[in-house]
């Protein structure tokens, strides 16, 4: 009130305007300024990404028209069972991939909106997303479309399908007979040859992402959670289902698993960490940190000494878990990391097959710090895995296909359509060299390559 009553009138009236609005644009830029939801964000996800992300509609006729890429973003639930939950990561824009999604370079294919849907967002749009995300991903009082979708003309004879959360991840047995598989449904067990579900096994997880056998075959490691809330890997005894242990260090989503021996295994986090778990006592022997984003997929090599890893900061990093000394970090990817495979029954030196966002499949000598070769394809590849003894690797891709790629040659020598939107996940039969790959709404089919 006081300065007010004191204002200068004779000041000109422009210099009053550029005050105003430099006032108004300190605000603005000001980090600490609450973003709000339902103002801020929801008007831009509205007018640029309901039109292929919303929830499934079924039509009169009892077709569905599903959200592009399983990735739902017009309801908080959506949102967080889209993509292993991990579209918004609350206080973590780098490892959101809706944020990942909108900031790549003009071009690339990968970018959201793409083309065809007009112009990329502005660069005040992703800032404003990215604010959003690191104050927490408040939604406020925002649900979402809450509404049960229905045929508009209801025939009680019409068959309705039922959306299913995608398959994040798969396992074969030992002997072959049954492939698991993971979702936010739960476990589901199949014939691996007929693809029949045999029976469903109850998981504390809400969210999978990751199965591993023990290397006798008599137990199985899943690692899932909630993400930026908890990481939780679970110890099962395979023939029973029953849960034998339950180990809750991460501090958010767990995303691989891998085994060292019958007595211990290492889980990865998106919260950037490694754990080395002694299954006798349930406790930590080692936790490694080097990362600085979210950690993706593990391997061992084959001394059970040596671990690499790889995640979202597109490094792969190789370790000795006993020690938990880093021993070096490769950054030849230029985008996230997903998913690591060891060649199997290889004489030389050890190989391991790499698939990233930056559409390339690499091959490494990770004990000696080496790049050997890489393929760039020309769709993003998920999940990666060795066939035929290590004669090919085989990619799932964002396309919903399998690529086979010759190793020597790093040439693409067979291209197989497998699904209907991403191939999340994969698996190699331990004896016939079938693949299995699971997608949106639990797809799961099997491949019997030539």
């Amino acid at each position: 009130m006081m300065r007010a009553q004191h204002f200068n009138l004779a000041v000109p009236i422009f210099s009053v305007i550029f005050i105003l609005m430099f006032a108004t644009l300190a605000i603005s830029a000001d980090s600490q300024t609450t973003v709000d939801f339902e103002t801020q964000i929801l008007p831009i996800l509205k007018n640029r990404c309901f039109n292929c992300h919303s929830a499934p509609m079924t039509d009169a006729d009892g077709t569905i028209s599903k959200p592009k890429g399983g990735v739902q973003l017009d309801s908080v639930k959506g949102i967080a069972e889209s993509l292993y939950g991990e579209v918004i990561v609350a206080g973590e824009p780098e490892d959101s991939l809706l944020y990942q999604r909108i900031t790549l370079p003009e071009g690339d294919t990968g970018i959201m909106p793409p083309p065809e849907a007009g112009a990329s967002l502005t660069k005040q749009e992703t800032d404003l997303i990215r604010e959003w995300i690191t104050q927490g991903a408040n939604y406020g009082t925002w649900k979402g479309d809450q509404r049960q979708h229905k045929p508009s003309s209801p025939n009680i004879n019409s068959y309705q399908p039922t959306f299913m959360p995608p398959i994040t991840s798969l396992a074969f047995s030992h002997d072959g007979q049954f492939v698991v598989a993971g979702s936010q449904a739960g476990l589901h067990v199949y014939d691996s040859q007929t693809l029949k579900i045999q029976k469903t096994i109850d998981v504390t997880s809400r969210n999978i992402h990751d199965l591993a056998f023990s290397p006798s075959g008599d137990r199985l490691a899943v690692g899932g959670g909630n993400p930026a809330t908890e990481g939780i890997v679970e110890i099962f005894s395979w023939q029973e289902g029953q849960s034998l242990h339950t180990l809750r260090e991460h501090r958010d989503s767990v995303t691989a698993v891998a085994w060292q021996n019958a007595s211990s295994l290492v889980s990865a986090s998106l919260d950037r960490d490694i754990i080395l778990w002694d299954l006798h006592t349930g406790t930590q022997i080692q936790r490694l940190k080097g990362h600085s984003r979210g950690v993706s997929s593990l391997c061992f090599l084959n001394d059970k000494e040596t671990l690499v890893s790889t995640g979202v900061d597109q490094n792969i990093r190789v370790w000795n878990v006993t020690t938990g000394e880093l021993i070096r970090s490769l950054n030849n990817h230029t985008l996230s990391v997903h998913d690591l495979a060891l060649r199997p029954d290889d004489t030389g030196l050890p190989m391991v097959a790499s698939v990233s966002d930056d559409r390339t499949v690499r091959l490494w000598q990770p004990s000696i710090g080496r790049m050997v070769r890489f393929a760039r394809l020309n769709v993003v590849p998920l999940n990666v895995a060795w066939v035929n003894g290590g004669s090919r690797v085989a990619a799932s891709c964002a396309d919903g296909a399998i690529r086979l790629i010759d190793p020597d040659e790093v040439e693409v020598t067979d291209e197989i359509p497998a699904l209907s939107g991403w191939a999340y996940s994969l698996a190699v039969h331990p004896t016939d060299g079938s693949i299995v790959i699971g997608g949106p709404n639990a797809q799961i089919r099997r491949i019997i390559p030539k």
